[in-house]
């Protein structure tokens, strides 16, 4: 069975049911639309683990509209994928329960620190140094650039937050492993932060710590790049 016959086929049975789901269904078929944009053409054996869980931690993060909201997602996505289990025999639910359970904390939070981190860097300061500024449509490829002395004095990357000491992040950036540390996080934005979360920055070297110039996008721990 293809995705999108299961999908097609869930909604009927959504509109079958006695109570009145019409705001529930709603949701959940904006979320199989999103699903069925990301695995086009996919059959029910593409829905990995994995899979779903760049669906959600990764594709769904770097969207410009978090609609439905990350909980209505999730709680929607729950809902198929027990559907599928019961009507087509699989079992992709019962494989992805704690995965989903687990992002309903994390997502949330993910989508918190972008928007807190991006709202304060736009409101003034790092974003006053435009000769540093680098865009982040290319994913966040590492990028350094050398001083006089041969140390970095420019980072770009995927940061996993390894320690958090009050604004000051240690941070290691994925691609190079290189560890960096202490980053000045705006205090907004840090107290937001825990240990395992990943964040897309570019940053500038300052004294004895970093600067964050420019931020892409925030990602729940475990995401895969």
């Amino acid at each position: 069975m293809t995705l999108g016959e299961a999908s097609a086929g869930f909604l009927e049975h959504l509109k079958s049911t006695k109570r009145d789901e019409r705001c529930e269904a709603a949701t959940i078929a904006q979320t199989l639309e999103l699903l069925n944009t990301f695995l086009p053409e996919a059959t029910l054996e593409d829905l990995t683990r994995d899979r779903l869980r760049d669906f959600v931690a990764r594709w769904y993060v770097e969207q410009t509209s978090h609609q439905p909201s990350p909980r209505d997602l999730l709680n929607s996505l729950d809902a198929f994928l027990n559907w599928v289990d019961v009507n087509a025999g699989c079992a992709i639910q019962g494989d992805c329960s704690a995965m989903i359970a687990e992002l309903n904390d994390s997502l949330p939070r993910a989508l918190e620190i972008t928007a807190t981190l991006s709202s304060q860097l736009g409101s003034g300061g790092a974003f006053g140094f435009p000769e540093f500024l680098t865009s982040f449509e290319e994913g966040g490829r590492s990028q350094y650039d050398f001083d006089v002395g041969g140390s970095a004095a420019t980072l770009e990357g995927f940061f996993r937050i390894a320690r958090i000491v009050g604004s000051s992040i240690e941070a290691e950036e994925l691609i190079s492993e290189e560890t960096v540390f202490p980053v000045t996080f705006p205090a907004a934005a840090a107290v937001a932060l825990e240990i395992g979360y990943i964040v897309n920055l570019e940053l500038i070297r300052t004294g004895d710590g970093w600067q964050i110039v420019a931020c892409g996008f925030a990602y729940p721990p475990g995401t895969a790049f």
